[in-house]
């Protein structure tokens, strides 16, 4: 999988900290240092850089369900200010991270290895925390005089001993980055990580969920790192986690009142789902044909949903149609994820047009349930039925006129029909709204190729010179042209 340098940089720097002897006041001069509209471009470059990487796991119900659970805890929170975005980072790997600006990354492992969903909202939680009290703007107050880009070098070389399972590369990285620094950074770390732990149990009560989860997870993966150092728990490299700190969130947890808490349907269908894809088609099969015949398992439901989508994956559909039934039993009110693997299902056996019926019944009975939309419309192209697909999507964009997947699949059914210029004014728009001025001129200057009345020409026109001054400028601060503009 692809690394970039400054994406890891700016993931880092928002998580190993400079020391001091306390903790600085969060005043006017730490914010001066790095004020909001500084936070919102690191923000932007991350999310760019993000998407750039394939580090990001494309799954619309994964991604719903990691911003509705993300809101939930902004919500709560003592800044909701902060336009927040949170994403599935495609990782085994435990760990979590923020950025200055609300960019939060979860990694699928750590989605897996929760048992209860307030752990995982525990550590979203503290991660939230860590934006809202402004860590990053402390550390650039206490670094005054001192150069950023050096930070920089430091905390990419920490990220690579935190995913290293041994050898000299990593030492070698901190030696030519100021390594005689390292533990006085990771000291700082640990008095922010006490105080976002603080914050994050007060926005955790709040939003309704079990404040003892977080020191709980907290303890059950120090325990399990101990006896598994392989470097799956980068959390607990990045977010050092001491004896002291468990003590002391489980004396701040005791304080809120007990609540026993029923797992969403959305958080149990989320993580067998992504169970499924950490554990590998066979892996997965196996896994669930012991559970289920042992009956090991907390939750039937979301067992026989793993298990039926395992098989699907294995392309056994009439199994997984068969274990889908199980699940369904589980739950007679249904869920969008049970409806939307039916469709998959059926599509795989043959049988579209029940698929279709599928998902027009579906999305009647959960409106809001975008992966049934996306299914519809792609089900819609892959048969061929491209004026409707076009008809549909530009109804759903009127909903949600800044969805970049939507307008790529516009695009999609614009080709299919021979609209080039269509096409290409569509892939401008997603390629805008993903933050790449450069290949939207690019596709804006093909489509005005194509031709037009002048209204059309003149609404290109203008659409590049928005797309002009979003562009990156070189040294003298002159915009950098795509190769077609010259």
């Amino acid at each position: 999988m692809t690394r970039h340098p400054l994406l890891l940089a700016l993931l880092c720097a928002s998580l190993v900290l400079p020391a001091a002897s306390e903790l600085p006041d969060l005043g006017d001069s730490a914010l001066a240092n790095l004020p909001a509209h500084e936070e919102k471009r690191i923000a932007e470059i991350t999310l760019r850089e993000l998407r750039r990487s394939g580090m990001v796991l494309d799954d619309a119900e994964v991604d719903d369900y990691l911003q509705r659970l993300g809101y939930r805890l902004v919500g709560a929170s003592d800044d909701n200010r902060i336009n927040f975005r949170f994403f599935p980072i495609d990782e085994k790997t435990i760990n979590a991270w923020a950025v200055p600006g609300g960019v939060i990354g979860v990694n699928l492992g750590l989605i897996v290895l929760s048992q209860h969903e307030s752990e995982l909202a525990a550590v979203i939680a503290h991660e939230i925390a860590h934006v809202t009290q402004h860590h990053y703007a402390r550390m650039v107050e206490s670094q005054k005089g001192s150069s950023i880009m050096s930070l920089g070098a430091l905390a990419l070389a920490i990220l690579a001993a935190s995913r290293s399972n041994g050898g000299d590369a990593p030492i070698a990285a901190m030696a030519a980055t100021e390594g005689y620094q390292i533990q006085r950074y990771l000291d700082f770390s640990r008095d922010l990580e006490r105080e976002a732990d603080r914050v994050g149990i007060q926005t955790l009560a709040k939003a309704g969920f079990d404040t003892r989860a977080m020191p709980a997870f907290f303890d059950r993966m120090q325990k399990f790192y101990r006896n598994v150092d392989n470097g799956a728990y980068a959390f607990l490299r990045t977010h050092p986690v001491t004896l002291e700190r468990i003590s002391d969130s489980e004396a701040r947890a005791a304080q809120q009142p007990y609540r026993q808490l029923a797992d969403s349907h959305d958080y149990l269908l989320v993580r067998e789902k992504l169970r499924v894809r950490q554990l590998g088609r066979q892996a997965a099969l196996d896994y669930y044909r012991g559970t289920t015949e042992q009956r090991k398992y907390a939750s039937e439901l979301a067992q026989q949903y793993g298990y039926a989508y395992a098989l699907f994956g294995d392309a056994q559909f009439d199994a997984a149609a068969g274990r889908l039934a199980l699940a369904r039993k589980q739950l007679p009110a249904s869920h969008p994820m049970l409806e939307g693997l039916t469709a998959q299902i059926l599509i795989g056996q043959g049988r579209a047009d029940d698929a279709a019926s599928v998902l027009t019944k579906a999305m009647e009975r959960f409106p809001s349930a975008w992966s049934l939309r996306y299914a519809e419309f792609d089900l819609l192209i892959q048969r061929g039925q491209f004026k409707d697909a076009e008809v549909r999507i530009d109804q759903a964009l009127t909903e949600r006129p800044s969805d970049p997947a939507l307008h790529k699949r516009l695009a999609q059914a614009y080709q299919s029909q021979g609209k080039t210029g269509a096409y290409h004014r569509a892939m401008a728009e997603y390629y805008a709204l993903i933050d790449e001025p450069a290949p939207a001129i690019e596709q804006l200057n093909l489509a005005r190729r194509q031709g037009g009345d002048y209204y059309l020409l003149s609404a290109i026109e203008a659409r590049i010179r928005d797309m002009r001054a979003r562009l990156p400028v070189d040294k003298k601060g002159k915009p950098i042209i795509p190769v077609e503009e010259h």
